[in-house]
């Protein structure tokens, strides 16, 4: 989807897209529950399924979503995968946000 209304310029039209990509990552319920969940710190999976009250696969299905949009990070310890908060991309995308709709 382009916004060709607004964005004057190339740079524009790629802030507005990533915005965009931003707020598709955040329209579902539960991965917004899921972004509000990792403030506390990293949790595994086997940590976010019980308090988000989701299944596994679905849990793994948004985990996918949040990282492709780069607002989560991963990283392996033994067996399992802990998950964290992307806060400079967030950054970027709230600073994103912010030159759009200014």
């Amino acid at each position: 989807m382009e916004f060709r209304c607004c964005a004057k310029n190339s740079k524009e039209q790629k802030d507005v897209s990533q915005t965009y990509a931003f707020l598709r990552a955040i329209a579902d319920p539960n991965r917004l529950k899921i972004l509000c969940f990792l403030q506390k710190g990293s949790k595994c999976v086997c940590e976010i399924v019980p308090a988000i009250g989701i299944s596994d696969k679905l849990a793994s299905h948004h985990l996918k979503q949040l990282k492709k949009a780069e607002l989560i990070k991963d990283q392996r310890q033994g067996n399992f995968i802990y998950y964290s908060l992307n806060r400079k991309a967030i950054k970027n995308y709230k600073s994103l946000f912010n030159q759009i709709i200014k």
